[in-house]
C-alpha cells in the first residue's frame, strides 16, 4: 500500500518518460533480454527438478516454457502456470492433489531465494553496510517479516504432521485437512529437496537473480543506475504487488515497484523508465519462449506422467513419467 501510494506521487514526475523510452541504450536493452533468457533457463532447470525429474531435457523444456509463459500472464500464475505445464505435456494427467503438493514445493522453492535475499539485505542495509537507506520501516522491518516467514516455512512441516496425527472432529476442520495436507507436505518436499543438495536448486537462485538484474540492466540502459542496494530492495518490496490476481500483473506490480523503488531512493522519472523496459521485457520473453514451446514436444511419443507418493525420510519423485513404447 506504501508503495501504491509512493507511485501515484509520482505521477507529476513521470511527464519526460516517453522521451526516455525512446532514448535507451540498445546495447544495454540486449543485454537485458539476455538476462531474461537465462531468468528462464533457471526456470526450467527448477521444473525439472519439481516435475520431470526421470525425463530427458528434450522432453522437459516444452512443457517447463509453457508453463514460464503461463505463470507471466494469467493471472495468480504462480500457481497456474506449473499446472498447465505439467497437463500440457501429459495424456495421463496426475492427481490434483499429487500435482497440488508439487505446485506448493515448486513455490516454495522459486520465491525463497527472493525471501532471502530481502532479509539478509534488509539486515545489512539497516546495519550500514551497502551504501542505501537506513530506516528501520525500509529495512528491519520487511528483513523481520522475511526472516520470520523462512522460518515459519522451515518449521511448519514438523508442527503440521504432530497436528496430523490428531483426528478432525468437526466439519470445517474437516474440510480444511486437505488443503491444510498438501501445504504441509508441499512444504516437506521442499526442505526435503533442500538438504539433499540437488544441483538443480540453482534454477531457483538464477529465476530469480536474473530477473531482478534485468531491471539492473533497465536503469543502465537511460544512464542512471541507483545504488545496487536501491535496486534489489525496490524489487523485492516493490514485487510484492505481483501477488494480486490481475492478468500479467498489469498496473499493479508496475506502480507497487515504481513506488518501491522511489521510496528506497531512486527519482521517479528513470525508475518509471526502468520498471516500464523491464516490464515489457520480462512479459514478451517469457511469451515468445512459450509459443516456441506450444510448438514443440508434441510429436508421436507423448510423455505419460504417473505422479508416485513420498516416501517417509526420503527424497520423493513428485512426478515421474515414461516414454510410450513402439
Amino acid at each position: 500500500m506504501i508503495s501504491a501510494a509512493a507511485a501515484f506521487l509520482t505521477v507529476p514526475a513521470l511527464i519526460a518518460v516517453p522521451a526516455r523510452l525512446i532514448e535507451g541504450c540498445s546495447t544495454w536493452i540486449a543485454i537485458a533480454g539476455g538476462l531474461e533468457l537465462l531468468s528462464a533457463v533457471g526456470f526450467i532447470v527448477l521444473f525439472k527438478l519439481v516435475f520431470a525429474s526421470p525425463i530427458s531435457w528434450r522432453r522437459t523444456t516444452p512443457a517447463a516454457l509453457r508453463a514460464l509463459g503461463a505463470s507471466t500472464v494469467l493471472p495468480a500464475g504462480g500457481l497456474i502456470g506449473p499446472t498447465v505445464g505439467v497437463w500440457s505435456a501429459s495424456n495421463e494427467r496426475p492427481s490434483l492433489s499429487e500435482l497440488s503438493r508439487s505446485t506448493v514445493t515448486f513455490l516454495i522453492l522459486a520465491n525463497a531465494p527472493a525471501v532471502v535475499a530481502l532479509a539478509a539485505l534488509g539486515l545489512l542495509l539497516w546495519l550500514g553496510v551497502p551504501s542505501g537507506p537506513h530506516e528501520l520501516a525500509l529495512t528491519i522491518l520487511p528483513a523481520s517479516v522475511a526472516a520470520g516467514l523462512l522460518t515459519a516455512t522451515w518449521l511448519a512441516g514438523h508442527s503440521s504432521r504432530r497436528q496430523a496425527s490428531r483426528p478432525s472432529r468437526t466439519m470445517i476442520s474437516r474440510a480444511l485437512a486437505m488443503p491444510a495436507r498438501t501445504m504441509t507436505d508441499g512444504v516437506v518436499e521442499a526442505r526435503a529437496l533442500v538438504t539433499a543438495g540437488n544441483w538443480r536448486l540453482v534454477g531457483a537462485f538464477g529465476y530469480y537473480a536474473f530477473d531482478n538484474a534485468v531491471l539492473w540492466a533497465a536503469y543502465h540502459a537511460y544512464g542512471h543506475a541507483p545504488r545496487l542496494g536501491v535496486v534489489v530492495m525496490g524489487y523485492l518490496v516493490g514485487s510484492l504487488a505481483g501477488a494480486l490476481p490481475v492478468p500479467a500483473g498489469l498496473g499493479a506490480l508496475d506502480g507497487g515497484l515504481i513506488g518501491a523503488l522511489v521510496l528506497y531512493g531512486s527519482p521517479a522519472a528513470p525508475a518509471a523508465a526502468a520498471v516500464f523496459l523491464y516490464r515489457g521485457i520480462s512479459l514478451s520473453v517469457p511469451v515468445v519462449l512459450a509459443a516456441i514451446g506450444c510448438t514443440c514436444g508434441r510429436g508421436n511419443r507423448p510423455l505419460h506422467i504417473a505422479p508416485h507418493r513420498p516416501k517417509p525420510r526420503a527424497v520423493p519423485e513428485l512426478v515421474t513419467a515414461q516414454l510410450d513404447r513402439h
